[in-house]
């Protein structure tokens, strides 16, 4: 294929850049002129792939933030799946078609050689933007399936505390810092000690998974800003939520790397098709359909000087 250009959105005062070469990412979405979302302090060094990541160190060197799609799996490889994974799924940092684009939207193609395809398409709206996802199953053989929307926070979102709002009745799995299950569930927010809801300078490295999320959204308010992210699809109920506040000092996040995930998910955990739960299994012939939007309110929002536009 040959090499596809960034591409820019516009929507009155919200802007966005798609890298369709690599997971057809969203890298870049400012939102009044305020970035969203997190970028990593080697974003501009990135050399795009040319087959996945067979592992998480690879993956994450070829991230540049933003928020992509992870599938047709999410975490760590199965070595025993039918059809070969890489980290984080073969689609997430794969090359996208372009295969449409108006000022504020863009349509995105991708399949693999067995079969399954996805269509994608980003929309600016309002406020911030939605993408729909659209995933077919042509071949003769049933796909086991892991989805995960990589949707990462950071820029002047990260800017002060926020105080996150989940619905009642969700389940907190504890994971380990990988995203594999460790310990029992309990309902969120989970031991007041442990300060789930609050995302601050205090806020240790971690990450957990949120289980049967309904309604399916996720809140994050602050004194600065309200941020709320909505899905809809029967095959997303859980969320991965991952707290990066500068905290770890290992190469390469090298205390640098702010970010605070909050991501829709088919399973509650990020231990892949090697787990067997919650998997999503698609029947030959079989289509899937979802969508998320994630909507930003500043509480103040900067107004042009005069004589400037």
């Amino acid at each position: 294929m040959t090499a596809q250009p960034a591409v820019r959105l516009e929507r009155g005062d919200i802007s966005a850049t798609v890298l369709p070469d690599e997971g057809g990412v969203l890298a870049e979405l400012l939102v009044h002129g305020r970035p969203v979302l997190s970028a990593t302090p080697w974003a501009g060094t990135v050399v795009p792939g040319s087959a996945p990541a067979d592992s998480e160190a690879l993956w994450v060197e070829r991230w540049r933030g933003g928020w992509q799609l992870c599938f047709p799996t999410a975490g760590q490889p199965n070595p025993h799946a039918a059809v070969r994974e890489g980290f984080h799924g073969a689609a997430s940092q794969a090359p996208w078609l372009a295969v449409s684009q108006t000022a504020d939207t863009i349509a995105l193609g991708w399949a693999d050689r067995d079969g399954l395809s996805a269509e994608r398409i980003w929309q600016l709206t309002d406020h911030g933007v939605a993408v729909a996802t659209r995933v077919h199953n042509a071949s003769a053989e049933t796909r086991v399936l892991v989805i995960a929307e990589h949707l990462i926070l950071g820029g002047d979102v990260l800017g002060g505390p926020l105080f996150l709002d989940v619905p009642a009745g969700t389940s907190l799995r504890p994971l380990d810092y990988a995203g594999l299950p460790e310990g029992e569930p309990v309902a969120w927010p989970g031991n007041p000690a442990e300060r789930w809801p609050v995302v601050d300078r205090a806020t240790p490295a971690r990450v957990t998974g949120l289980a049967g999320v309904q309604p399916q959204r996720v809140g994050a308010r602050g004194p600065h800003v309200d941020v709320l992210v909505e899905w809809q699809g029967e095959d997303l109920p859980h969320a991965l939520l991952w707290q990066e506040l500068g905290v770890s000092t290992e190469h390469p996040w090298n205390g640098q790397v702010h970010a605070l995930g909050i991501e829709p998910t088919s399973t509650p955990h990020g231990a892949g098709t090697a787990l067997d739960s919650d998997l999503v299994r698609l029947p030959p012939g079989g289509t899937l359909e979802w969508s998320v939007a994630l909507t930003v309110r500043w509480a103040s929002t900067p107004t042009p000087e005069k004589g400037t536009s």
